[in-house]
């Protein structure tokens, strides 16, 4: 009977404890959440997620039965827990620094599953963190309460985060204990996606250096590289400081590199043939406001000739009018609505989104007349 009383007395114990605890943990876990995520922005770290959880009351009670746990306020590590998926190996490491120089690190109950697993087996990669905020933090007003509180970080990558998510649905039947051959295949293609993890952080690198050695020529040295969307960037860089130009946004899409290369354009050098100082000036003098660089390289072709840009036949097909005026200016209305018919391309008036379509219409508005 004394042993029924104490063990009631140990499980209601034991809910106060988990109720208290739970509460904090609901702190700690966005807390933790948002001071990574802070920490991989400031630092520039590229990561694809950064999320938390706080264990349920029946997700622990399970825990601590399944695991026979005689002192779970001890042996609980995961009341809070951390995900961090990646893009590359390159970027956990990075973040397994950041973590180890920001937390307090429990390494003893911490581990690697690649140590665990050995070289010579396949399976389920990542590593587990068991950590504190640490006293320096825990003093500041914000974390007041969550001192001594542990939480678990696990850091995969995302073909590491893919595999474990397999490999832990019961539907697909990844995690059973498989006949022989069939093992043998699931390692097979397991390994298959170590490898292309490791590829993908060895061609991140190559592209890399690759930027940095194109950063590190002058514009008179370019003339020989190939034409790409990272040269492409360097050029703009280059001749943006010469020409004092400014662009509203970064991006080179896939479409205007295209674009370039059945223009005619291979290379640098290429390039530099067409933007030349008159047709650089001869666009900006058409006051282009928040001209971004795919528009840049866009009016390049254009004011250069603009039959034969449109040979490539561009897959655009919504002009703003005070984009279309100035060619039409200097090539003619009939030619510019000619062109923009052949090639479904609308003019778009204001910002309420009307727009002409049609030689005739289109004529009467680049002629400066409304359309009958």
């Amino acid at each position: 009977m004394n042993s029924e009383k104490a063990d009631a007395t140990s499980k209601t114990n034991f809910k106060l404890w988990l109720k208290d605890a739970r509460k904090k943990h609901e702190r700690l876990t966005p807390a933790v959440v948002e001071l990574i995520r802070g920490l991989l922005r400031t630092r520039g770290i590229d990561f694809l997620s950064v999320e938390g959880r706080t264990k349920s009351e029946s997700s622990v009670i399970e825990k601590c039965d399944r695991k026979s746990y005689n002192n779970p306020q001890e042996q609980l590590t995961d009341l809070s827990g951390i995900r961090i998926i990646t893009y590359l190996e390159s970027q956990a490491l990075q973040i397994a620094e950041v973590i180890r120089s920001t937390f307090e690190v429990d390494e003893a109950n911490s581990l690697d599953r690649n140590d665990i697993l050995g070289s010579d087996r396949i399976g389920y990669r990542s590593v587990h963190f068991v950590c504190e905020l640490g006293r320096h933090r825990t003093n500041l007003p914000e974390y007041e309460g969550l001192a001594g509180m542990k939480f678990e970080i696990q850091l995969r990558t995302v073909l590491q985060h893919a595999w474990a998510e397999l490999a832990h649905d019961r539907s697909f039947k990844l995690g059973l204990d498989l006949p022989k051959a069939i093992q043998r295949k699931l390692n097979l293609h397991a390994g298959m996606l170590e490898v292309v993890d490791s590829a993908f952080d060895e061609i991140a690198r190559e592209i890399d250096n690759y930027s940095l050695s194109i950063g590190r020529k002058s514009i008179d040295e370019m003339d020989d590289i190939e034409l790409n969307s990272i040269s492409l960037g360097k050029y703009l860089d280059q001749i943006s400081a010469l020409y004092g130009l400014s662009f509203v946004t970064d991006d080179i899409s896939d479409d205007v590199v295209k674009e370039l290369r059945l223009y005619g354009v291979s290379t640098i050098g290429d390039l530099k043939k067409i933007a030349t100082r008159s047709l650089i000036a001869e666009i900006e003098n058409a006051a282009k406001p928040n001209q971004t660089r795919i528009g840049f390289l866009r009016d390049l072709m254009m004011y250069d000739d603009v039959e034969r840009y449109f040979r490539c036949a561009p897959e655009w097909g919504v002009i703003h009018l005070n984009d279309a005026l100035p060619l039409a200016a200097k090539y003619g209305p009939e030619l510019i609505a000619r062109l923009f018919s052949d090639h479904d391309v609308d003019i778009r008036q204001d910002e309420d989104d009307f727009f002409w379509s049609g030689y005739s219409e289109l004529l009467a508005v680049l002629s400066r007349r409304q359309p009958s």
